[in-house]
């Protein structure tokens, strides 16, 4: 009988061993060192290195860390770096960031009274006029009700300008008649690169889902030489004026004249501020309001995204605290710069505090800091990262939790390893690209100064005082005497030390002997994504390329470096990702996979009911209930659909029949404004309770008092102001006597018999040619360790076959 076995199952190897005609997809990634930059942390013998990066991994901005008293270990005087002075550069405004104050102002303001809900879904044409309620600090009229009109109508914007001639208005059509049209194609042109990056925003409870920029001068009183505010997102104006709303101003932001008399009129200048506050208005949309350092951080990254080159070349001179002029000192930089001994940033600041006492070029020394920890993300991760950390920040996680739920890497390392980057700015192909930066795609030399890469102008800011407190985040650079560090008894324990050694002589090569990935196997759904890790041997082998590729790009696609990758789930199926390393130098090829299933994405019925439950929940309306996909540990779960729209409720509903004592539970969970926001449970319309707040997933019972038809509701509601945490409510679990299915072992297709064609489908699924769904693998795992594989197809053959 056996042998008649192993000739049955082997014809069901044969009968589904069918053809895969996906093409593999590849990318590769290059692990070659062209120069050479040693990292030193070992205390033994004090730290080597040409710099001393002195960090502290702390995550919270409040903890310092004192370096004690370096007096006679560091270098104190660097013999000065002189900033060479552009022609009239009194004349040129600098952008002054408010956002920051304003978000934190709205947190605080006065709910507004309800709007006349019938002004729902306005849409407007171009002439058409609208009153909108601006910030009254910054409103050039003495009535913050200005009315303005509709210079040009894009897809996805439209471009407005007040209607007033007042002198200090300076409308925008006043300037040049043609510039509107070209803010709105421009704005348009960058709008599924923002959204793509980043996500998307809300509505409003008015408008047809065009974002409203209005340009106006922003009145802050702005003179020559001096900053000026060149745009900003208000919350306030979603329940105030009821529409996203960017404010872009246009004295000097478009038009204003020098002390020499020459009027300048230019429109370009306005295009990164649209795209720095549209990301503070995704932000928003997504998280409620995430912390300023990182919102900010990625408002920079918006402007590098869109307009590579745009924001980290004027931002290095604002770390660096020199100004290149327009000559030859572009393509040859200083080596080095001295610390501002006034600006808090060069002595050990942390990145995560944006205290507003902070001065005007230490702010702006920080922002440049968070533009180049933009850059570094993307450098090392890609620019989708930015969306998936939102996402994470939606769901009421802090960067520090977000961070290795989208990467795998902790925040305190990555930023430690950014600390270094700043200062050693490698080149890509040394150390795994771990210590450098790479420019976005699209860069253009032309566009500065023929600079090729514009990170060649990012050199070390040496610090040549004698001591500091560093605080969590922060770090300085110093430079040691004799080229060795010793910290004095005086320093914190908490430090932690990097020698970094420069030299254009690449290391000795090392061989590469073996790779693997980890995890070796993963589940994930349609339209989310794993990182797998390569594990390389030894650890510092140096002279190898990395490819990746993914057996079945319809099924899984893959994106990789040359220490990780990014695999995407696209559709239902098995796809197994390999790396290939090929050894360049003793020409030898390494290879390892993973394992992907990719699950066709849960319905909302799927994330609700318990295993093998049968309810058909109901959720419409203009804010539905929604399958949780970004959080699917430890409860794949469905939540409201209405985070940060004011006024809004989003409602799940299902009617069952219960007998009387029956019991039915679920788990449910909120992050909400405590007390105003909340997640209600009702029973027949009655409410039985209510949750707000923070809070964990707790279960709740609901039994029966007679036999008859229930219709249980939750309802997460929002009244018209603030959002907090995730701004959500989730529900999960539910489970109602009589609505639960019993499956028979080993019925793969669940069609009421165990029989040859389910052992088949189990023999597919252990092969990886098809991917069952929970319950098919639940229902098929006949010894229960979780999965479906050769040995439960043959069970199940048996169990048809009726010898067992």
């Amino acid at each position: 009988m056996k042998r008649t076995l192993s000739i049955l199952l082997a014809a069901l190897l044969l009968f589904s061993a069918a053809p895969i005609s996906a093409v593999p997809q590849e990318t590769a990634a290059r692990g070659i060192t062209t120069g050479n930059v040693e990292i030193d942390d070992d205390p033994t013998g004090g730290y080597t290195g040409d710099y001393v990066v002195i960090y502290n991994p702390g995550t919270s901005s409040y903890s310092s860390l004192s370096t004690g008293n370096m007096s006679g270990r560091i270098v104190t005087q660097l013999g000065g770096v002189s900033a060479p002075v552009e022609a009239e550069v009194s004349d040129r405004p600098y952008v002054i960031d408010v956002d920051g104050r304003l978000a934190e102002e709205a947190k605080a303001m006065e709910p507004v009274p309800e709007r006349d809900m019938e002004a729902e879904g306005l849409s407007f044409n171009v002439g058409d006029t609208h009153n909108f309620t601006l910030y009254s600090s910054y409103c050039p009229l003495p009535n913050n009700s200005v009315q303005f009109k509709v210079l040009a109508k894009g897809d996805h914007c439209y471009i407005w300008t007040p209607t007033s001639t007042a002198s200090n208005v300076y409308p925008l059509d006043s300037i040049d008649p043609s510039f509107a049209q070209i803010c709105a194609d421009e704005f348009d042109s960058k709008f599924e690169l923002m959204q793509s990056s980043f996500g998307n925003h809300s509505n409003g409870s008015q408008g047809d889902g065009r974002l409203n920029m209005l340009y106006y001068n922003i009145d802050d009183g702005w003179t020559p030489g001096n900053g000026y505010v060149a745009g900003f997102f208000y919350s306030y104006d979603l329940s105030s004026n009821g529409m996203p709303i960017l404010n872009i101003d246009t004295y000097p932001g478009v038009h204003y004249v020098t002390t020499s008399g020459e009027e300048i009129n230019s429109v370009t200048g306005t295009f990164n501020t649209m795209v720095h506050e549209y990301q503070h208005l995704i932000n928003y949309s997504v998280t409620g309001g995430s912390d300023t350092w990182i919102n900010e951080c990625m408002s920079a990254a918006a402007e590098e995204i869109c307009y590579p080159g745009s924001s980290v070349v004027s931002r290095i001179q604002s770390w660096i605290n020199y100004r290149y002029a327009t000559n030859d000192d572009w393509l040859d930089p200083p080596e080095e710069h001295e610390y501002v001994s006034s600006w808090d940033l060069h002595n050990g600041f942390s990145m995560y505090d944006w205290s507003n006492y902070i001065e005007m070029d230490d702010l702006l020394c920080l922002y440049a800091q968070v533009s180049l920890f933009a850059q570094y993300i993307f450098t090392q991760y890609g620019n989708t990262t930015f969306r998936q950390i939102l996402t994470r920040l939606a769901s009421g996680s802090d960067f520090v939790q977000a961070f290795p739920a989208v990467t795998g890497q902790s925040a305190s390392e990555f930023v430690g390893n950014f600390r270094i980057a700043v200062t050693a700015n490698a080149s890509p192909d040394l150390l795994e690209g771990l210590y450098g930066f790479v420019p976005q795609e699209g860069y253009d030399p032309s566009m500065y100064h023929d600079v090729q890469n514009p990170y060649s102008l990012l050199t070390p800011v040496v610090f040549t005082g004698n001591s500091c407190n560093i605080y969590g985040g922060g770090a300085i650079c110093i430079k040691p005497v004799g080229g060795v560090y010793e910290p004095p008894t005086g320093a914190a324990s908490g430090l932690k030390y990097y020698g970094i050694t420069l030299s254009n002589i690449p290391p000795e090569p090392v061989a590469l002997t073996s790779i693997s990935l980890t995890p070796a196997s993963a589940a994930i759904y349609a339209g989310t994504t794993v990182n797998l890790s390569a594990l390389k041997e030894p650890e510092n082998a140096n002279n190898y390329e990395l490819t990746w590729s993914s057996s079945a790009p319809s099924v899984a696609t893959v994106t990789g470096g040359t220490r990780s990758a990014t695999v995407t789930g696209v559709s239902s199926g098995v796809a197994t990702i390999t790396c290939r390393a090929h050894d360049l130098l003793n020409d030898r090829y390494y290879t390892a996979t993973s394992t992907i299933t990719v699950r066709n994405a849960p319905t909302l019925n799927d994330a609700l009911n318990v295993a093998n439950g049968t309810l058909n929940f109901t959720s419409t309306g203009s804010y539905p209930w929604i399958v949780d996909m970004e959080n699917t540990s430890p409860h794949l779960a469905a939540k409201s659909g209405n985070a940060t729209y004011a006024n809004s409720e989003s409602t799940l509903t299902i009617t069952v029949t219960m007998n009387a004592g029956d019991t039915m539970s679920f788990d449910w969970k909120v992050e909400s404004e405590a007390n105003y926001d909340k997640l209600h449970f009702y029973v027949n319309s009655s409410e039985i309770t209510n949750i707000s707040g923070s809070t964990s997933w707790a279960t709740m019972t609901y039994t029966a008092p007679s036999t008859g038809s229930y219709t249980f509701k939750w309802t997460y509601t929002k009244d018209n102001s603030v959002n907090s945490g995730a701004d959500t409510g989730w529900v999960d679990n539910v489970s109602v006597p009589g609505y639960t299915a019993s499956w028979i072992p080993g019925d793969v297709d669940m069609n009421g018999v165990v029989e040859a064609a389910d052992a088949l489908l189990a023999l597919r699924n252990a092969m990886h040619m098809i991917a069952l769904s929970d319950l098919q693998i639940e229902i098929g795992d006949m010894d229960g360790d979780g999965v479906v594989t050769a040995a439960d197809a043959l069970v199940i053959l048996r169990i048809a076959m009726g010898i067992d």
